[in-house]
């Protein structure tokens, strides 16, 4: 893709979408939990209504991962409007089977053993951790059969354009409804399995499919849609009641509430996807070198983080310091850990190539050659 088929706001919220990723993933250890590797002591302190990190976690949780199926969906779509079908598959298996198939035999081991030192021996079982399924890296896994699933609509000659899909977006409360973890405001965390979760796929295919409307509409981003960012937050805020209804004894005051809070979700996620468009659209409006090297470099990011960060916070778990400046330090040094790698061992090398597409150095300080 050439510099000026890049819709930089677009690039650039999807850069930083992986970016909360780690901000997300650093803060889970100051949760109380059964299920995350580790637990700062701090967090069995505080009543869970008071912990900001909570709250943190809910928010980022709440539309992250439908930004990036959404976002997915558009450039699935431009890149097979500008390229055929036959090249958008190819692409994508290049860009993002090739990756997960590396990541299952060495990132998904390491993070299964960090989870699990106990019960996984990393000599005796790391060729087959990904059984149980693809740990932080489920993303590209759900991408993989978006994109099978894409590609035959696109064969048996589905259009995508019509006015009829603007009824995705109440779809998506059907499977909010469906949704298991009770406690959490969002999406179900995907299952342990290498099968992808029937209800999960469903909620995030609607984003996708969304994602493909938005582009084949020639819909253009505004503005004015940052202002959506507002609603989403009040409608966060007024979750926060009908969450508390759910321990009532009425039945009936249960399920209305489940109803409401599943609106609300999507409510939230939403607005969020809109109005962070437009929060992008007024911000990076036009090309920053500095803005399209984070863009590069974020899906170095995203595949390798998770490891660092539990390390790290097992390292930090004990330390007599602030437990924000736990979560600073976490990012901080793992972002600027991994940029260190992807610009010396990964941006010009074949793992760059596989990763973002050929990137060339020019002698004499000048811009970095690009081809896509």
């Amino acid at each position: 893709m050439s510099s000026d088929e890049r819709l930089h706001h677009l690039d650039a919220l999807r850069s930083v979408a992986m970016l909360l990723g780690i901000v997300l993933h650093a803060s889970l250890f100051l949760l109380p939990s059964n299920w995350w590797p580790v637990t700062d002591e701090w967090a069995g302190t505080i009543d869970l209504r008071f912990n900001p990190y909570a709250y943190l976690v809910d928010l980022i949780h709440g539309f992250r991962m439908p930004i990036f199926f959404l976002l997915s969906g558009f450039f699935s779509a431009m890149l097979w409007q500008r390229r055929g079908v036959r090249y958008f598959i190819w692409h994508r298996v290049k860009r993002i089977g090739l990756p997960l198939l590396i990541s299952a035999f060495t990132l998904v081991p390491i993070v299964t053993w960090l989870f699990a030192p106990e019960e996984f021996i990393p000599l005796k079982h790391w060729h087959k951790a990904w059984f149980f399924g693809f740990a932080h890296l489920w993303f590209l896994w759900y991408l993989l059969w978006m994109t099978a699933v894409f590609a035959l609509l696109i064969r048996i000659g589905l259009r995508f354009h019509t006015r009829a899909w603007w009824l995705l977006i109440p779809t998506t409360v059907v499977f909010q409804l469906l949704m298991q973890e009770a406690t959490t405001f969002g999406a179900d965390l995907p299952a342990f399995s290498v099968i992808p979760t029937a209800h999960l796929f469903g909620y995030y295919w609607i984003f996708f499919l969304y994602g493909v409307f938005f582009y084949c509409r020639k819909f253009q981003v505004r503005r004015r849609w940052v202002f959506a960012i507002l609603p989403a937050l009040v409608l966060y805020l007024s979750a926060q009641y009908f969450w508390a209804l759910q321990e009532t004894p009425s039945d009936t005051v249960i399920v209305a509430s489940w109803i409401v809070f599943a609106v609300i979700q999507e409510g939230y996620a939403w607005l969020m996807c809109f109005g962070l468009m437009g929060v992008f659209k007024w911000l990076v409006n036009q090309e920053r070198n500095w803005i399209r090297y984070l863009s590069d470099s974020s899906y170095w990011l995203y595949l390798c983080h998770l490891p660092l960060v539990i390390v790290a916070q097992m390292m930090l778990a004990t330390w007599p310091i602030s437990v924000h400046f736990k979560v600073a330090i976490i990012f901080a040094t793992t972002s600027v850990l991994l940029l260190i790698t992807y610009e010396f061992g990964v941006r010009y090398t074949i793992i760059g190539r596989v990763l973002n597409g050929p990137r060339y150095r020019l002698k004499n300080n000048a811009p970095t050659l690009e081809k896509d």
